[in-house]
């Protein structure tokens, strides 16, 4: 019985210990952070299907910049149209163009205000891609070259999950000259129709060649441009 009673005291104790060290243990792991309801996005060719992997990033507004620095205005996920004037660019590649039917591209500074609503899928391989697109079919337009265009150079995006940063950039689109009946003035030619946040390593997993831009992308936002004088 003694015997007995040894054995039992011995296997409560270990029992204790053990518990000690399972508690010990998860007192010290930090948990996980789950991503974000909306990171569960839907393809842009079809609203009712989940993407294979959750979207990194929501894109809250682009703010548009005049030559000197002012805002021009805002584009929303709510509120895609702007009018951005030739007089307010930062650069018009025709600035000597007055007659009707001549061309030219307007630039313009540009910062995306961008939350992380996800971690990535994939770790990036040169970094984050800022790309737009002036196709008309806008997200819907293919990953076939010329569809789409990078500004600028690949970025990191260092952003925490659940944060917030603001990304400049620069953006430009064509405009022509117009007889309106009151005067000859620019109107929109090849205009911005969307901008979008590639994760390189991402988009090349889910590009079927060719996919639809808005599939591969972590985020986009749509665009109207309008011309202005």
């Amino acid at each position: 019985m003694k015997a007995k009673s040894t054995i039992g005291k011995a296997i409560s104790i270990g029992t204790v210990c053990v518990f000690g060290i399972v508690l010990s243990c998860t007192d010290h792991e930090i948990p996980e952070i789950p991503n974000f309801p909306e990171s569960e996005c839907m393809l842009a060719t079809n609203a009712a299907v989940s993407r294979a992997y959750p979207c990194e990033f929501k894109i809250e507004k682009l703010t548009f910049y005049d030559k000197d620095g002012a805002v021009i205005g805002e584009v929303t996920p709510i509120t895609s149209e702007i009018t951005l004037p030739r007089s307010a660019a930062k650069e018009d590649s025709n600035p000597s163009a007055t007659a009707v039917n001549q061309v030219g591209l307007l630039t313009y500074d540009v910062t995306a205000t961008v939350k992380r609503i996800a971690t990535p899928s994939f770790p990036v391989v040169a970094g984050y891609q800022l790309r737009y697109t002036r196709h008309t079919s806008g997200v819907l337009a293919l990953t076939t070259p010329g569809e789409s265009y990078q500004t600028g150079t690949s970025v990191p995006l260092a952003i925490p999950l659940g944060g917030t940063a603001e990304q400049p950039f620069e953006l430009s689109y064509l405009y022509r000259l117009d007889d309106s009946g009151s005067g000859i003035k620019p109107v929109t030619f090849n205009g911005l129709t969307a901008f979008l946040i590639y994760n390189d390593a991402t988009a090349e997993e889910l590009d079927g060649h060719p996919s639809a831009i808005g599939n591969v992308a972590e985020a986009y936002i749509k665009i109207i441009t309008k011309s202005g004088e």
